[in-house]
């Protein structure tokens, strides 16, 4: 596991130093975003988003075009998926399940400028789309009873589909609002008695504050 996290980093440094030797006029930018995250595993039965956790990472990004309306993005993220579900079953019980997973995330998205206001101010509106990569740090699994044992474990690599949009309200300041949805399974029950329950993904909605040097 920690070859492949050093890999990846390797990975993204190495193309973020590519980006700015391609940048011209300064428009080779990086920042920070943090926030928050609710989610579901698609396929474990549970519907809703109702597993609340944090996001936070670095980014960098240069313009890929004179006008500086369409950009090439990179990020390193550490985000907080999982699922969660609590159902009363009378007065004294009740039937809980949670699922806490930490991943370390490398999207990489395109990112285009459709709206661009200057009354009062600067106001780009963004849209950005693209793949991310993903390494499991770690997945704790647990009911009413406690921790959930022997059961199959969640892949380490990660494959996900991204998009999103995000509104910056001057040259540093803005918020992001994002989707993102596995493209590989996950996990693959063996255990289920549910034929519903075949392969698992990660549903993941965004919310994040963007700051940019």
């Amino acid at each position: 596991m920690m070859k492949k996290t050093i890999l990846l980093l390797f990975v993204l440094t190495m193309s973020v130093s590519l980006l700015q030797a391609q940048s011209t006029k300064g428009q080779f930018m990086g920042g920070v975003r943090a926030g928050l995250t609710t989610s579901q595993i698609s396929g474990d039965d549970l519907a809703g988003f109702h597993k609340a956790g944090a996001i936070a990472g670095l980014f960098s990004n240069v313009a890929l075009n004179d006008n500086d309306n369409l950009k090439l993005q990179m990020e390193l993220d550490f985000t907080m998926k999982g699922s969660h579900s609590h159902t009363l079953k009378n007065e004294v019980s009740y039937d809980m399940y949670a699922l806490n997973l930490g991943y370390l995330e490398i999207p990489v998205l395109l990112q285009w400028r459709f709206a661009h206001v200057t009354i009062r101010g600067i106001h780009d509106f963004w849209f950005e789309v693209g793949p991310m990569f993903g390494v499991n740090l770690y997945a704790k699994e647990r009911n009413a009873s406690g921790p959930i044992l022997f059961r199959l474990p969640f892949r380490r690599l990660e494959f996900s589909a991204c998009a999103g949009l995000f509104y910056m309200f001057n040259e540093h300041h803005g918020f992001s609002f994002r989707f993102t949805n596995s493209i590989i399974p996950v996990r693959i029950p063996d255990w289920a008695i549910n034929q519903r329950i075949l392969k698992q993904f990660n549903t993941v909605l965004e919310f994040c504050y963007v700051y940019q040097f």
